[in-house]
């Protein structure tokens, strides 16, 4: 979800890059209230290797605004510079799905998301940040209904980290 507002609060296309069975689930019906599905471009990689050199390359196209790759584990170090070059290179946002651990990296910050008890609500915990103070949030779901624009301790995380 975290990525999908993310993207959705960019102009141009989105490009989502995974393997066979992580783009399998992803379905027009289920963007569409956040975003045009039209916007998305899915490539299909048969390797994690082939996901990370496409999504290099991807970060590197002029008119590049968002890539989103699913990698499964962490990109290493020598691995996650070359991602950060060419997304700094052409102003591209990465963003990076990993299921299994993280390793040495060098994004600009890690973040790891926990459901609450059940609740629709998550533990957002900032794991790394290269410019400041990490720290723990607790998140949840507003429907349209449910935002106001004087609520106290409202933040609006897509907009924050989009910016």
């Amino acid at each position: 979800m975290f990525a999908i507002l993310t993207a959705s609060q960019l102009l141009g296309p989105i490009f989502w890059i995974g393997g066979k069975d992580d783009l399998g689930t992803l379905t027009p019906t289920g963007v569409q209230d956040f975003l045009d599905p039209a916007r998305l471009i899915l490539a299909i990689g048969v390797s994690r290797q082939e996901i990370l050199w496409a999504t290099e390359q991807t970060m590197r196209m002029p008119g590049a605004t968002c890539v989103i790759a699913e990698v499964g584990t962490g990109p290493d170090l020598r691995e996650s510079r070359r991602l950060q070059i060419a997304a700094e290179q052409c102003g591209c946002l990465g963003i990076i799905l990993i299921s299994g651990r993280p390793q040495n990296s060098a994004a600009q910050t890690r973040w790891h998301c926990a459901a609450n008890n059940g609740e629709a609500k998550w533990v957002w915990r900032q794991t790394k940040n290269k410019s400041g103070p990490v720290g723990t949030w607790m998140v949840n779901w507003l429907s349209t209904g449910e935002r106001k624009n004087d609520a106290t301790g409202l933040v609006h995380m897509v907009s924050c980290v989009a910016a």
